[in-house]
């Protein structure tokens, strides 16, 4: 395996099938890791996170300031999007298969590339969590998550604030969002 491959095609034809299958399908799965850490929002809940999963894969997707490789992962989670229910099994498994795949990726990808990469992975994990407020106190309209606020909090605004103080993330996303991050490595937390 070479570190020094930059083409993401390049690096996807050195992963195994298993492997491939896992990276394609990591985005989706830590969204729904995420949004299934916390059930006490009902379907609702399940519903509102679902739909912000599936636009903010879309979003990141066209974001050109990604790395070829995070936007070949991305473009090919959206077109397996019809494979999204049978890859909703499992979901506990998210954390060691993530944990798995940077120590397979640490052997293709430059570390900034791999640091970038699971960033973009934590940004979809808190995108999830920001999506739906689940605990049972009203919400003002001034704390209304919409897309423009999510995307800006995720796009490293979040000097003022830790980024697990967000009003919408309960304490069962808090730590499932700990989890990925150690499993991810990421250090931002």
């Amino acid at each position: 395996m070479d570190p020094t491959a930059h083409n993401a095609d390049e690096i996807f034809s050195q992963l195994s099938p298993d492997d491939e299958k896992i990276l394609i399908s990591l985005p989706y799965r830590i969204g729904l890791y995420v949004s299934f850490s916390d059930i006490t929002g009902g379907w609702d809940a399940q519903e509102a996170e679902m739909k912000s999963l599936t636009s903010m894969l879309r979003e990141f997707s066209e974001d050109f300031y990604k790395t070829e490789f995070a936007q070949k992962v991305l473009r090919e989670c959206l077109q397996a999007r019809g494979q999204w229910p049978s890859l909703s099994n499992g979901v506990d498994k998210v954390p060691d298969q993530a944990k798995a795949m940077v120590r397979t990726l640490s052997a293709m990808l430059m570390p900034d590339e791999l640091e970038q990469f699971c960033a973009l992975l934590m940004d979809i994990a808190f995108a999830v969590a920001m999506a739906f407020r689940e605990n049972d106190r009203p919400v003002s309209s001034q704390e209304k998550p919409i897309l423009r606020e999510i995307l800006s909090r995720l796009g490293g605004i979040l000097a003022e604030k830790h980024p697990l103080d967000h009003i919408n993330i309960s304490e069962s996303e808090r730590a499932a969002l700990r989890s990925l991050a150690d499993m991810l490595e990421y250090k931002r937390l």
